[in-house]
């Protein structure tokens, strides 16, 4: 019984002195790095952008990010106009947060997105949306 013990206590012993190090960790003489977002409007991005494609809902959406922040967006349903929500979007990276206020329930959305010369491609969880820039 007293080995069984003894046993016991010397493996408690070593996960203890195991798990109580510190990972040595490599020495470096460099400057750590430190990633700051990138905000702001990138200059491509603001103007007037219309759906590239109706798509099988045959519904079309008119975009303009302004340069101040503001943002609209218009919606034609199979030929009728489903109105205008308006809002203010900034830009972190390559994602567009969006903060809709009026129009509709306020509500909050984000896109990645790329501009590809008079194309936005606008990218969440449902895929991608194309847009090409009407001015």
């Amino acid at each position: 019984m007293k080995r069984l013990t003894a046993a016991i206590l010397l493996l408690a012993l070593l996960c203890c002195v195991g798990c109580s190090r510190t990972p040595a960790t490599p020495e470096s003489t460099a400057a750590p790095v430190t990633e700051l977002p990138e905000y702001g409007i990138p200059q491509d991005l603001p103007g007037v952008w219309s759906s590239a494609d109706a798509g099988k809902l045959m519904m079309s959406e008119t975009i303009t990010f302004g340069e101040d922040g503001s943002l609209s967006v218009s919606g034609v349903y199979e030929g009728s106009d489903m109105g205008t929500i308006y809002g203010t979007y900034r830009v972190m990276g390559n994602t567009i947060f969006c903060d809709i206020t009026e129009g509709a329930t306020p509500f909050k959305v984000s896109y990645a997105f790329r501009v590809d010369g008079r194309e936005l491609v606008l990218t969440d969880d449902d895929g991608d949306a194309h847009y090409l820039r009407t001015s």
